[in-house]
């Protein structure tokens, strides 16, 4: 059986012209998750993924040093990345497709950050609906299909290689390989996706004869475990 811890990065850099850069709330919550796993998987072997992104690789190298796994080698799979924001949203209100433009229009709103969600909940909707599929660089069925081809691998050289398996990554492939392994509807996939948390560690699990594809053969030990980051210290954010 491998087991494949799936973390969600820490804190990015929301509002800034750069948001693919753990802010220092991020670069914490990867400490702590750290820490958090570092306890429970104590000195056995692991393997360790993540996608691309700089948050994602940031994230994992918060997390090993924490774990006094600093010299762990990181193995980088974009297909581990996350879907492109900007054009998800882009091709729901191309009126805002500049950055500058969304920046305005949420600059009007009593609560800049709860705008933005409501406005990308929609936007996401749309962009999973299955009806406007020419319309994104990258639609959901590719998406999905392309992060647990991601997964399937990372599985694969857990089996290989001591049967746990971290992977480093973003809430989309998180809510891709959810709902693949319960038989979610893209509704109910949604849901998971808004509950994750920055740092939350969702494991799966996956039987020996099964690890080539997420699905059959595979199971959900726990979603979005948030140990260490929902105390006082306000480690806890959404975005």
């Amino acid at each position: 059986m491998v087991a494949l811890h799936l973390i969600r990065h820490g804190q990015a850099s929301f509002g800034a012209d750069d948001y693919d850069r753990l802010s220092a709330l991020g670069i914490a919550q990867g400490r702590v998750v750290g820490r958090q796993l570092g306890a429970r998987l104590g000195a056995g072997d692991i393997v360790a993924v993540s996608g691309s992104l700089n948050r994602h690789r940031d994230t994992a190298a918060a997390c090993l040093e924490a774990m006094g796994r600093g010299g762990t080698a990181l193995s980088v799979d974009p297909d581990l990345n996350e879907y492109d924001p900007a054009d998800v949203v882009a091709c729901h209100r191309p009126d805002l497709a500049d950055a500058a433009a969304l920046r305005a229009e949420l600059a009007t709103a009593p609560d800049p950050r709860r705008a933005y969600q409501a406005l990308f909940a929609e936007a996401v909707a749309r962009w999973m609906g299955g009806q406007h599929d020419a319309d994104y660089a990258e639609c959901w069925p590719v998406f999905r299909n392309r992060v647990l081809a991601g997964l399937a691998r990372a599985a694969q050289a857990g089996a290989q290689a001591g049967n746990t398996v971290l992977v480093f990554t973003s809430g989309g492939p998180i809510m891709a390989a959810v709902q693949a392994v319960l038989g979610l509807d893209d509704a109910g996939a949604r849901q998971v996706h808004w509950a994750l948390v920055n740092g939350g560690v969702t494991k799966l699990l996956a039987s020996s004869k099964a690890v080539g594809r997420v699905g059959t053969g595979w199971s959900l030990s726990s979603l979005n475990e948030q140990a260490g980051l929902d105390g006082p210290d306000g480690l806890l954010t959404y975005r």
